[in-house]
This record gives C-alpha cells, structure tokens and sequence, in this order.
C-alpha cells in the first residue's frame, strides 16, 4: 500500500502544497531522525534505501527492518503519544525522503482537499501493514535457536520456487535477527552441510521444504 494510492497527481501536488512537505536528500549514513528527538513528521523514502535500528548502550544493533523506495517510516509516532524516538532511522545508500508535517493527518485543510480522507484511509492501511510485519517478527525472534529463526526467515520470505533473495547484506541481515555475525555464518553452513539450503552470494535456495517445515 503506498500513501497516496488511488490519488490522482494533480491532487497529491495540492496536498504537498498544502501540508507544507519537504524533500530532503541524505548521504548514505546520514541519519534522518535519530533516538531521543521528538517526532513531528510522517517519512516517505522517494529513493535509495533507509535502515531503522535500535542501538544499544552495550554496542549491541537490533535492525528493526528496511525501507523502500514507495515505503512510508516514522508512522508509528504519531497517534502513539510517544514523545521521543526509540530508535534511529538512517540510510544505507543516497536517499531522498519527502517529509510531511504531522499536522496535515490530524485535521483537514482549509482547502478541504478532495482526497485528505483517502490518504488518511492510505495510512491506515499502512500502519495495519506495519503492525502484521512486526508481529511476524516477533514470532521469529521469540524462536528457541538460530536455526529456528533461519527456517521461518526462509519459508515466510520464498518464492514459488523456493528462493529467497537476501536484499540486505551479511551484517545487516545478522542485525535483522538479533544475533553475532560469526553465529548467522556458521548456522548458514551448517544448514547447507545439512542439506536444508544451499547459499549462493545474495541468495538461499530451500532444499529441503519439509524438514525446515518442522522448525516453524
């Protein structure tokens, strides 16, 4: 679902115009919004590639997940009450992020723009999308083992054929699953030792569909 589906152009340049959106270009490792600060804008990344992850005193990463270009980030403060971010978004590659004011979801213009209750239907639906992805998340990372997580990962995220493709790198994908990344490399091939998968660069392939089956 993308903020403004089902939205003629000309009606989304009326509600830009209106809620006073900014597009703001960042360097790959620039941080878009940062733990501690107070949330005011809704985000949807235009191009490039942010990651959003929550860092912890010990040194220790946790990557919540990665966003799109088409993705909206940033949502999930704003009928929450949270007065501070609990975690950081930052991109991975040069991005561009259009900036939407919070104001703008909370009331309707003076304008009365036709299609103000679309995007607010549009943001729903995404945040609704959000919720489900994150609650998938939490089954995985509440597994017993590495395995476990790897087996879920896998299934939930195959095509028809039993591929998978690792959009993010060895690092990050070790983040994404709470772990080390000498651990994620290991358990990767042990299960190729095993038969369960094989691992080719930035792609899995399922060998054995039952067997990780049993893991779920």
């Amino acid at each position: 679902m993308n903020l403004f589906s089902d939205i003629e152009q000309k009606e989304i340049d009326k509600m830009l115009l209106c809620s006073r959106a900014v597009r703001k270009k960042v360097s790959a490792g620039e941080y878009i919004f940062q733990q501690g600060e107070t949330p005011r804008m809704i985000f949807m990344l235009q191009s490039g590639e942010v990651a959003l992850v929550k860092d912890f005193a010990s040194g220790k990463r946790n990557l919540l997940y990665t966003v799109k270009p088409g993705d909206v980030f940033g949502e999930a403060f704003l009928f929450s009450g949270q007065m501070h971010y609990w975690y950081d978004a930052a991109a991975v590659k040069p991005s561009e992020v259009l900036q939407i004011p919070w104001k703008f979801f909370y009331g309707f213009c003076e304008n009365a723009c036709g299609h103000h209750k679309m995007i607010t239907r549009n943001l729903l639906e995404i945040l609704a999308g959000r919720n489900f992805s994150m609650t998938k998340k939490l089954h995985l990372l509440s597994s017993t083992s590495l395995k476990e997580k790897l087996a879920i990962y896998f299934l939930e995220n195959a095509d028809s054929k039993g591929r998978v493709a690792l959009s993010m790198n060895r690092e990050m994908f070790a983040d994404f699953l709470g772990v080390a990344r000498p651990s994620l490399s290991r358990e990767l091939m042990n299960m190729q030792k095993e038969g369960l998968i094989v691992v080719d660069r930035d792609e899995v392939r399922i060998c054995d569909r039952e067997a990780l089956e049993c893991f779920y």
